[in-house]
């Protein structure tokens, strides 16, 4: 079976570009090498591999669980089941924060997973301090090991669990992309999301409990003036502002995504 046999019988059953991306990592290929030798032959092995992956992928299985690599910012970055898939709306906080005036300033990241908002942070500003942390230790060996791949250093990575104890230093800056859907809100056939950490994804109270954690303990570690910036759904921006006036935060900013739909929140204490 030639490439371009294999890649026609896949394409009955998933996206072309999918079927093509399976292929080169099937092949260790990029797309312009596989389009390059359509004629060549796959040996019985990796047409048994190939299929089963495409199988998978027909099932839901995320595409950047099957090639084990997501591109983020300006970077890629290893995953497995174990993190959530890093989103393009999600660059927006990154985008946000390297607004500010970074140098020597102190960042604490609540929930960094595969670490692609933090490494991406740190790459651009080598002189910030970076406290990137996660419940789940599998989270943070991806997030290490993703941080060596791209080059970045100094990072500390702690295991903390945000609904416990927080023991931090006065800080400039807190991130987070908390759990924030509602798992009860999502269609049964949505693409891929039922194949990730439920942890990292779903969150009590309509996806509002962990993002009110956080409200509430952050705005005592931030430094005057500090920012906290936190990804959410839209329908939850009233809510956040509703929120963060009660606990004390003097200023809110909230920003829309590239979908004209508001994703983050810019709390400044």
């Amino acid at each position: 079976m030639t490439y371009q046999d294999a890649l026609n019988k896949a394409k009955e059953k998933i996206d072309s570009l999918d079927a093509e991306l399976i292929l080169g990592f099937i092949q260790n290929q990029t797309r312009e090498k596989i389009f390059s030798n359509l004629n060549s032959n796959l040996t019985s092995k990796k047409i048994k591999s190939f299929n089963a992956l495409v199988e998978k992928r027909r099932k839901g299985f995320p595409l950047a669980y099957i090639t084990g690599k997501k591109e983020f910012w300006k970077s890629e970055f290893n995953v497995d089941s174990s993190v959530l898939i890093p989103r393009p709306e999600t660059e927006l906080i990154v985008e946000e924060v390297l607004k500010e005036g970074l140098n020597k300033k102190i960042i604490l990241e609540l929930g960094t997973g595969s670490g692609n908002i933090s490494i991406s942070i740190k790459k651009e500003n080598p002189e910030v301090r970076v406290y990137a942390t996660d419940i789940s230790i599998n989270a943070l060996l991806i997030a290490k090991k993703n941080a060596r791949l791209n080059d970045v250093d100094n990072i500390i990575f702690l295991n903390h669990d945000w609904k416990k104890e927080w023991l931090f230093p006065d800080l400039d800056i807190i991130i987070s992309n908390p759990p924030y859907v509602d798992k009860n809100s999502l269609n049964k056939d949505e693409d891929g999301v039922w194949f990730e950490p439920e942890e990292a994804l779903f969150s009590e109270r309509f996806g509002l409990q962990d993002i009110s954690i956080i409200l509430e303990k952050s705005i005592f570690f931030l430094k005057e003036e500090g920012k906290l910036f936190l990804e959410h759904a839209p329908s939850q921006a009233e809510k956040i502002a509703s929120i963060s006036e009660k606990i004390g935060y003097i200023n809110l900013e909230q920003k829309k995504d590239l979908n004209k739909d508001i994703r983050v929140s810019i709390l400044t204490k």
